[in-house]
């Protein structure tokens, strides 16, 4: 739950006060609805390379937005206002602004507003820890990290980046229909890319991970598997083509569901660009496929009390065994396709609400990576896909870039790279052969290993 005084030492009683001054002032000209929403975040952060401090920061960011809904014979048109000067002494104008805005847009019948609901039941999201760091430790860290990625591995040759970041934050959306929803975070999160050398052959890799708190990094950890990424990448050999069973890693896993969720979203659906469009209740994956977003995970790095419309936040069950169980939705999509909101809209202060997920992941599997290994048998471990933004959002089409390591008997082999697959996103989805039991977060989404099987994957 989040602490009142700490949250005021962010959005004070007083900018609260006349944010809802503002509101009232756009009802006072004829406004059917009015919003507020103030974001406030801190940031350190301390980068090295190559053992000397090459950059040490500290910034205060401030923004809000302000929304008017104006009525019309056939909807609702909207308006929207910005400014970073948080300390005006009253936001009227601001509010009147988007009034005079809003009369220029089209008007739109979905339109809505949440009413008042929900609770902070959470576990707290800010731990001080991070912003009690001196700079001096902060640049401790950043050189810890990078001596520990030396020491992992002799191959290491140059380190291009080392990073240490901490930062908090609060947000609060406010409107004349009562709603209050706030959130006060914190996250740390540390970053290494380097050169790794052998035989002439040079690889650059990185690696990173993040936590609510600074006890929750592990700094040899990352560094330890920044370097093992750039040794897998040495000297690597050239495939032919052909059909192969080939296992993700957990970092591509979590890529790729990113774009399916994208799919997911009842805006892209209503737009006609989506591959799953129309697809509800129907298999379009393995039935060992389940994926959730979860706004309300405990632990989770992404989760809120309320969504970006002051909805509670809740567990979405997007797949379940293979079966498309629900899109995601604002209030707007919610009601243009006439079904329940899923509490999944995100918001920043110069936009309307947009669909956002908040703790995305995969349920893991029983099998360890090394049992994927064994039944990939003669197939590829693929590490690393580019170009996965070029994927065909309507048709599922795709042809990327992969690399990654052989696996010869069910054990890892030499490093391959230059590879492409050029197929369809069905394809990731609906071979899925078994799911690791390694999920692994990055940040708010999290990965497994799968092993998906007989795939064509183009060589040298």
């Amino acid at each position: 739950m989040t602490d009142p005084a700490l949250f005021q030492s962010y959005i004070s009683d007083s900018l609260e006060e006349r944010l809802q001054a503002g509101i009232r002032s756009a009802l006072a000209l004829g406004a059917e609805g009015a919003e507020a929403f103030v974001s406030v975040s801190r940031s350190r952060r301390a980068k090295v390379q190559n053992g000397a401090l090459e950059d040490l920061t500290t910034s205060k960011r401030g923004g809000l937005g302000v929304r008017v809904l104006r009525p019309g014979a056939k909807g609702v048109r909207t308006g929207i206002a910005t400014t970073t000067d948080l300390g005006r002494a009253d936001f009227t104008d601001l509010f009147a602004q988007a009034w005079e805005l809003s009369a220029l847009g089209d008007e739109d019948p979905w339109i809505r507003q949440a009413s008042p609901s929900g609770v902070d039941d959470l576990p707290p999201r800010h731990d001080p820890r991070g912003a009690a760091l001196t700079p001096e430790e902060r640049i401790r860290r950043a050189l810890e990290l990078e001596a520990q990625a030396r020491r992992a591995s002799s191959k290491v040759v140059a380190v291009r980046d080392a990073s240490w970041a901490d930062g908090d934050g609060a947000t609060l959306l406010l409107t004349q229909r009562g709603v209050r929803a706030y959130d006060l975070g914190s996250s740390c999160s540390a970053a290494i890319e380097l050169a790794v050398e052998e035989g002439g052959d040079r690889q650059a890799s990185w690696h990173w991970d993040m936590g609510r708190h600074p006890g929750a990094l592990d700094l040899a950890a990352i560094g330890a598997e920044a370097a093992r990424k750039g040794e897998r990448k040495l000297n690597p050999a050239q495939m032919d083509a052909g059909r192969f069973n080939v296992v993700l890693h957990p970092e591509v896993t979590v890529d790729i569901l990113g774009i399916v969720a994208g799919m997911l979203s009842a805006e892209a659906v209503l737009k006609g660009r989506s591959l799953f469009a129309g697809r509800l209740g129907e298999a379009i994956a393995s039935p060992l496929l389940t994926l959730v977003d979860d706004g309300r995970l405990p632990a989770g790095l992404g989760s809120e009390p309320w969504d970006g419309e002051g909805l509670p936040t809740r567990r979405n069950v997007l797949i379940e065994k293979g079966v498309l169980g629900t899109y995601l939705h604002t209030l707007k999509t919610a009601a243009e396709m006439g079904v329940a909101p899923t509490g999944t809209a995100g918001r920043g202060t110069g936009s309307n609400p947009g669909v956002s997920t908040f703790n995305l992941f995969p349920e893991k599997g029983d099998t360890a990576p090394s049992q994927l290994y064994r039944m990939a048998g003669d197939g590829v471990l693929i590490t690393e896909l580019m170009g996965l933004h070029t994927v065909d959002p309507v048709s599922g089409d795709l042809s990327v870039g992969a690399s990654g390591i052989r696996i010869r008997g069910g054990e890892l082999a030499e490093s391959v790279d230059r590879m492409t697959f050029a197929g369809n996103l069905r394809d990731f989805l609906t071979r899925i052969a078994a799911v690791g039991d390694d999920l692994h977060w990055y940040g708010s989404s999290a990965g497994v290993s799968l092993l998906l099987s007989d795939m064509s994957l183009g060589g040298a």
